[in-house]
């Protein structure tokens, strides 16, 4: 396979000269479309990779079409970058599909763009080898509002059903309670623990599942707790969180993934980005499933290259007999335009008992959260292929579920062509 990479970023294409083609296959390398298109004229490619960098759109778009003239056979692939506005992002990618030009969307670490053109190039993520790994992240609309309940008893649920390795992690920067509410006052291994290796890239699978707790009588279940250092919170790059995912994905079979529901940390980003499914988690009054979701999904989505529709949504707090203000599920429903694919009610006593230290127990006895989080849970498991372990009872839900999308990613002297 022959491959002609132009960008001006180095370490992106020493990447691809080092270590990341397969053997016998054939890099070129170029600084400048002018370069390539004046290669010798017994070049030809199987794909051609091309920064936005050198353009504005209309110049893009005739340069597409010269290399197409020029190289028949090759597949073409822009590489977007985030210099421009959401609008202006809109635009690219309309030209890019309309064109039948791949594309890498903007807003991406260079070990997610390495990740997405090796599986361009060859279908698959390479040494990453993820297997089957599922990656189901939770975001709530608002902070304190149950997401961690939500997502935890999905975790639970999803390892009571398979045999399979289940990993709960908390990326919650700032306000990770997990531990507590399971009654560790101070866990052993957290986030935190893990900057060294994060940093460095050196984190190993084994490593991290020697960090991550194991839940009390669940042996295939382990939790990572979150950050600890909450003045540190903004140490974590992009890099650092895309390290961890891809290494969890090494270890476990399921990940299961909470994060803050301000966007505006490494964290929160770039697992959205790499999830396989996408949960929103709201309540039913209206600031929350209105203003909070609203701004959160219609605002960013476009700026980090998502669809809001490739989420789906739990509401928590639900409470039949008095329906906030008249507000009824199926409202929320129609005001977020996302599919509801579960509800977890308004107990009493849950606070009392999460205080307490009896997430785990209520999880795994007659608790009604248990059952509404369990619901969730036989949901996903179903959408996302994990066997049972023993045939539910309950009806099949797959048809309640909306909309899951994939979004992946992997890490990464150059020789230029002139």
């Amino acid at each position: 396979m022959r491959i002609a990479i132009v960008t001006q970023d180095e370490a992106l294409a020493d990447a691809w000269v080092s270590g990341k083609r397969r053997d016998g296959d054939d890099i070129r390398l170029f600084q400048t479309p002018e370069s390539l298109v004046d290669s010798p004229a017994s070049s030809e490619f199987d794909h051609i990779v091309l920064s936005d960098r050198y353009f504005d759109l209309p110049q893009f778009c005739d340069c597409a079409e010269l290399l197409k003239e020029r190289f028949p056979k090759a597949s073409l692939t822009a590489l977007l970058s985030d210099r421009h506005d959401a609008a202006e992002n809109g635009r690219w990618i309309k030209a890019c599909i309309v064109g039948g030009i791949h594309y890498v969307p903007p807003h991406r670490t260079r070990d997610a763009i390495n990740g997405a053109l090796h599986r361009r190039f060859y279908g698959e993520d390479g040494d990453l080898a993820e297997g089957a790994s599922s990656t189901i992240v939770f975001v709530g609309s608002t902070p304190n509002i149950g997401t961690t309940f939500v997502s935890f008893g999905t975790a639970v649920g999803i390892a009571r059903r398979t045999e399979r390795s289940v990993a709960y992690l908390c990326l919650n920067l700032k306000s990770s309670k997990l531990h507590r509410y399971i009654g560790i006052e101070k866990p052993e291994g957290s986030l935190d623990h893990l900057r060294a290796e994060l940093r460095s890239q050196s984190l190993r699978p084994e490593r991290l599942r020697s960090y991550c707790e194991t839940a009390k009588g669940m042996p295939n279940l382990r939790m990572l707790f979150g950050n600890q250092l909450r003045e540190q919170a903004e140490f974590f790059t992009a890099e650092d969180i895309e390290h961890l995912l891809h290494a969890a994905k090494r270890a476990f079979d399921i990940c299961i993934v909470e994060v803050n529901a301000y966007w505006d940390n490494a964290a929160t980003i770039c697992a959205l980005l790499q999830a396989n499914s996408r949960i929103l988690v709201t309540t039913p009054e209206l600031t929350h499933f209105q203003e909070d979701a609203d701004r959160w999904l219609r605002g960013l989505c476009p700026i980090v290259g998502m669809e809001a529709e490739s989420f789906d949504l739990v509401v928590t707090q639900s409470d039949r007999s008095a329906g906030s203000a008249g507000i009824r599920q199926r409202d929320i429903r129609k005001e977020t335009g996302l599919s509801l694919i579960g509800k977890v009610g308004k107990y009493a006593d849950l606070t009392e008992a999460v205080n307490q230290g009896k997430l785990l127990e209520l999880l795994l006895g007659p608790h009604p959260l248990a059952r509404d989080v369990d619901a969730v849970a036989a949901l996903l498991a179903e959408v996302c292929g994990i066997e049972a372990r023993l045939r539910s009872q309950r009806k099949p839900l797959g048809r309640l579920f909306g909309r899951l999308r994939v979004k992946t990613g992997k890490a990464g002297r150059t020789i230029w062509e002139s």
